[in-house]
């Protein structure tokens, strides 16, 4: 018999690519092992799958088990055979006469595997029957059973392909909704605060009613404040360009010890008058020591000040705290009294572009991209983000970092 030389590796890969192990029954394999059964006279018939450490058995005709060590399996001989492996009485074979399940249970005295090749050739296991007698197979049992076992491999295929195709065309609506949320929410966040900008240019340039200087400052002092938030949108989306879709591949930043404590207390200064401005009470509870981190000063305070603007824009009245501890390891805490999160919309916080029910309700600012930019950031510095929120009882962030002895060179 020829053997088909085939990489383990590259095989295990392709198997579990297929994302058929450990699946349910279906009727179609368990129609192929009857059949197998029947056509070649068996008390036994499966539809073989093996892995690094077992085979698996997606179908199964006259065993209540549904896999078994690999160390013992017949299947895992058939794998690399380029036709049917055929043993007519494991009592006789040296590879398998001390075999556990040839001189125990099922007590198998005959055994034929046709392998399931797939693309490349590669062999994912096997459609076989086995007998407690010995025997072989005639030639229409045998062209029977490669006949199985071609159908077996083709169906594993179609499945991949269907389920790849299902994927293909519910992220291509994922996408289609995205560019739909981007033109709404961009156009929106872009033509607010231009047509602000432009109202106030045409009331400055209008010779017919001369605005007194005082007025004319705070006009200016209002489009000052309208050109930052179209430059911080712009930001947001050059930095969205760079970490993809929530992720921090792309962002490279330069890390150097950084006084956590004191990148902190600046964000908050920050961030105060917009808090007071609404009549919010911001807190901050200063560590008695530095809180060093291995960090870019830029982007850990850009970082901060979403989850700290956020906290603001969310929150009516009440108090919003924030906390630096070193305990277990750097730790920055945002928590508020707002409005707090229904809990089926945490797990899209962190999309692109996505805003929350309340944020249109209540037409809040912003183009959904805070906590895509907070979780990339803070995930390129190898740090981890974690939320938690109910509706109505507020929201409370934690950006954890990897500790940073003092002495950790630039």
């Amino acid at each position: 018999m020829s053997v088909f030389v085939q990489d383990e590796g590259t095989r295990l890969a392709v198997l579990r690519g297929h994302d058929i192990l450990d699946t349910d029954h279906e009727a179609e394999f368990d129609d192929i092992a009857l059949l197998a059964a029947e056509i070649c006279g068996t008390p036994i018939a499966l539809v073989s799958l093996v892995d690094e450490r077992r085979q698996w058995f997606k179908a199964h005709v006259g065993i209540d088990f549904r896999e078994t060590c690999r160390d013992v399996a017949f299947c895992a001989h058939a794998l690399a055979q380029t036709d049917i492996l055929e043993v007519p009485d494991a009592t006789t074979d040296p590879r398998f006469a001390n075999n556990p399940m040839v001189v125990g249970e099922p007590y198998i005295r005959f055994y034929a595997g046709a392998p399931l090749r797939v693309e490349g050739g590669l062999s994912l296991g096997t459609v076989c029957v086995i007998d407690r007698e010995p025997r072989v197979l005639t030639p229409a049992q045998r062209r029977a059973l490669r006949a199985l076992a071609r159908h077996v491999a083709a169906e594993i295929e179609l499945r991949s392909y269907a389920r790849q195709k299902v994927d293909v065309t519910r992220r291509v609506v994922e996408l289609d909704e995205l560019k739909n949320r981007i033109l709404t929410t961009v156009s929106h966040e872009l033509r607010t605060p231009l047509a602000s900008i432009r109202g106030y240019l045409e009331l400055l340039l209008d010779d017919a009613d001369p605005l007194d200087p005082q007025t004319g400052r705070d006009f200016l002092a209002v489009m000052q404040r309208n050109a930052h938030r179209l430059t911080q949108l712009v930001d947001d989306m050059l930095l969205m360009t760079k970490v993809g879709t929530g992720t921090s591949a792309g962002l490279e930043i330069t890390r150097i010890p950084t006084d956590l404590t004191e990148l902190t207390a600046a964000a908050v200064a920050g961030t105060r008058p917009l808090a007071e401005l609404k009549g919010l009470e911001l807190t901050f509870d200063l560590p008695a020591s530095p809180v060093l981190v291995r960090g870019s000063h830029r982007e850990l305070t850009r970082a901060l000040q979403h989850v700290l603007l956020n906290a603001v824009k969310f929150t009516n009245d009440g108090v919003i705290t924030v906390h630096v501890t070193d305990v277990p390891t750097p730790t920055v805490v945002v928590t508020d009294t707002g409005s707090g999160i229904a809990d089926e919309e945490i797990p899209r916080l962190f999309d692109p572009f996505y805003r929350t029910e309340d944020a249109d309700d209540a037409a809040v600012q912003g183009p959904g991209l805070g906590l895509t930019l907070v979780e990339a950031i803070i995930s390129a510095h190898d740090g981890e983000v974690e939320l938690r929120s109910r509706l109505g009882a507020g929201t409370t962030i934690a950006l954890r970092f990897p500790s940073c002895p003092a002495t950790a060179p630039a």
